[in-house]
């Protein structure tokens, strides 16, 4: 029993060595990260999974022959669901007077996306978006490459501060079939769905924007922007640690009831189900995703990079290096000692070798 614990506290220990706080005891006995993307959470994890998809956008850029490719970024919002309080987010902006009459300062940002009328504001339909945004922008994506065949793209999702989905999206094309961006625009923000639970009809809002931008001149520019929104959505909607207006609670505390009371699939019943839409706002769709290398396509990234082939570079790099380490260790209980924690790491970092292009 002793034996037991003392390898269950080791194993443990090892994975906090590697800097998650948290670690999960999977079904096996092996100790494995907990996987985070919200920072608060796991500071580790997060930062880990914001670089390994920081480092897949910027493959989908300099990694190619970028001179056959026009390259922008695409930015496309949820609609109106009621009036918010309007508060500016930097000093050197003149704000413009908010609907409840007061012109608000930076410091009012604790305001910030609050329903002005949360009697009459629309939570329902919100959070309905929320869980229908992943549909419509299949759609969009489809709409996309009827007209282009060529895109490629890198989304990433993000929360604004009323609780609604808005995505920013990396998009590729080949010159030769290349739009204006305002066309591009246009097309993206147009495509509409309609929801496969309710049949509403689902669309983006009336604030959409595209730039295009070289991958030799705003290239770095614009990825880190994009590093930068990740490092938004790791974040919780209510930021930890800062003081938070009581009417930002009040107005997540109706959204969560809107997206408990709702129906996330055609047979659900909320009351007993328990999927994680009814706890995230209504949203369903991954935070950041890229488009796939298959049989006719490049996908996003022009070297097949993905998050799975990250894992197995790390693997290889780890066991690389335990390999040395066990080449140098002359005395056999040491080599042992290696050799087993090589297995242990091997077991909690291998990907599944049917995904690894």
């Amino acid at each position: 029993m002793r034996a037991d614990t003392s390898t269950t506290e080791t194993g443990a220990a090892e994975v906090i060595a590697r800097g998650c706080v948290r670690p999960i005891k999977t079904s096996t006995g092996i100790w494995v990260r907990c996987g985070s993307r919200i920072k608060s959470s796991c500071g580790s994890c997060a930062e880990l999974y914001r670089g390994d998809w920081a480092s897949i956008a910027r493959s989908g850029v300099f990694d190619g022959p970028v001179q056959n490719y026009r390259f922008y970024l695409l930015t496309l919002t949820a609609p109106s669901f009621g009036a918010v309080h309007r508060v500016p987010r930097s000093e050197t902006k003149a704000a413009p007077v908010c609907g409840c009459g007061v012109q608000h300062l930076v410091q009012d940002a604790g305001l910030r996306g609050v329903p002005l009328r949360p009697s009459s504001y629309d939570y329902a339909g919100q959070a309905a978006w929320n869980r229908d945004a992943g549909l419509l922008w299949d759609r969009t994506r489809r709409r996309l490459r009827d007209r282009w065949d060529s895109v490629e793209y890198f989304i990433v999702r993000e929360w604004q501060d009323r609780g609604v989905l808005h995505v920013h999206v990396l998009v590729r094309i080949e010159r030769s079939e290349a739009p204006d961006a305002a066309v591009l625009r246009d097309a993206a923000r147009s495509a509409v769905a309609f929801s496969k639970i309710d049949g509403a009809r689902v669309e983006w809002g009336a604030q959409a924007k595209c730039d295009a931008f070289r991958a030799d001149g705003d290239g770095a520019k614009t990825i880190w922007y994009l590093s930068k929104a990740l490092n938004y959505v790791m974040k919780d909607v209510v930021h930890q640690g800062e003081t938070v207006h009581p009417r930002v609670w009040s107005h997540l505390l109706a959204l969560e009831h809107a997206a408990r009371a709702m129906r996330c699939a055609p047979d659900c019943e909320p009351e007993f189900c328990r999927g994680r839409v009814h706890e995230r706002y209504g949203a369903r769709s991954q935070v950041v995703s890229a488009s796939r290398r298959t049989k006719r396509r490049p996908g996003w990234s022009f070297t097949g990079l993905t998050r799975t082939v990250q894992r197995r570079l790390r693997l290889e790099w780890f066991l690389a290096n335990v390999e040395a380490s066990a080449a140098a260790a002359h005395p056999a209980e040491k080599v042992e000692a290696v050799e087993g924690r090589s297995l242990r790491v091997r077991r909690e970092l291998a990907p599944c070798a049917a995904a690894v292009p």
